[in-house]
């Protein structure tokens, strides 16, 4: 699969996306990469199409800069939706990334990073014969408040049984730099051995957090034993939401401010509809200086690293639906 994957084409997929990226301020630009997810996603052979939706009674940008909010009676999204049935089940595991950005942003970390190897994703898969199916999707809004993926949830669970999602959020950038990695205060106290991972290498930002809940554990292992089996054994590192942690969890939730970052994308939604659901992340502004800023341009990322999350995860749905 890795061989399969050229990381000079994923960096010329991605240098065709346009940026900012948003409905209210740069719709032109949206409408592009709604195109260009659609275009991949057929030429790739799978049953794509996109999904127009609207979100009700929620805030959108005051500006076209900076990250202000201000209230919206009715604000209006696309998700690009690509589809390819299982030969025996409508089961479906599910890989989704947002392709909308904050208002002043290039997003090419975020998250032209996950759109490129949800596309890449769709051309790897395209050949394997699939028991179950697999849904890809390029979801809108998530700067917002995730209402595209929410709408997604809501779409897929009144059409077949979700069996787990995952979903990138922010995979390209990455640093062997002693310190490039920064941590949440006080998140040692519950994730000894993960930072006591992190601290003997120096804190180099150079590994992929994936981010579970309980009923996902599965999902999350078998992406991080592809990974790591990839890319080496400090290339995953496994969390548990904190939230999701038995007994200390819900007050963790009430007083720890550091657990919020682990429920900052699209995973959410999964989760709160009680399904299984993994977030993959470079840990965004914890690494990348570059988030949410105008530098975040395709110049600064590592196609490399890119390439070998997108092989595993082709690896990870092939085994768990082929």
């Amino acid at each position: 699969m890795r061989a399969q994957v050229d990381p000079d084409r994923l960096r010329t997929t991605l240098e065709q996306l346009p940026g900012p990226r948003n409905r209210q301020f740069s719709p032109a630009a949206m409408a592009t990469a709604d195109a260009l997810c659609l275009g991949a996603f057929r030429d790739a052979g799978w049953t794509a199409g996109l999904r127009p939706f609207e979100a009700r009674d929620v805030p959108s940008w005051a500006a076209s800069s900076g990250l202000d909010r201000a209230p919206a009676a009715v604000l209006p999204g696309v998700n690009v939706v690509a589809v390819k049935e299982g030969a025996e089940s409508t089961d479906a595991l599910v890989v989704v990334a947002h392709h909308d950005t904050v208002p002043d942003s290039a997003g090419a970390d975020d998250n032209g990073s996950g759109v490129v190897a949800l596309l890449e994703l769709a051309r790897l898969l395209a050949p394997v014969p699939l028991r179950r199916t697999v849904v890809l999707a390029a979801v809108d809004h998530e700067e917002l408040g995730f209402y595209g993926s929410a709408q997604l949830v809501a779409d897929l669970t009144g059409e077949r049984r979700v069996l787990g999602a995952l979903v990138y959020e922010m995979l390209g950038y990455s640093s062997a730099e002693p310190g490039s990695q920064r941590l949440p205060p006080k998140i040692g106290a519950i994730y000894r051995g993960q930072v006591r991972r992190i601290a003997e290498r120096g804190h180099k930002g150079d590994f992929a957090a994936v981010i579970y809940g309980g009923s996902a554990r599965p999902l999350a292992a078998c992406f991080a034993e592809c990974l790591t089996g990839l890319a080496g054994p400090e290339a995953a590192i496994l969390l548990r939401a904190p939230a999701d942690l038995p007994v200390i969890g819900p007050l963790l939730a009430r007083k720890i401010p550091f657990v919020r970052d682990f429920a900052r994308s699209d995973h959410v939604p999964f989760w709160a509809a009680g399904l299984p659901a993994v977030q993959i992340t470079d840990t965004a502004n914890f690494r990348n200086p570059h988030y949410h800023q105008a530098g975040d341009t395709p110049a600064t990322l590592d196609y490399g690293r890119i390439a070998d999350i997108t092989a595993a995860t082709a690896v990870a749905i092939e085994r768990l639906a082929a």
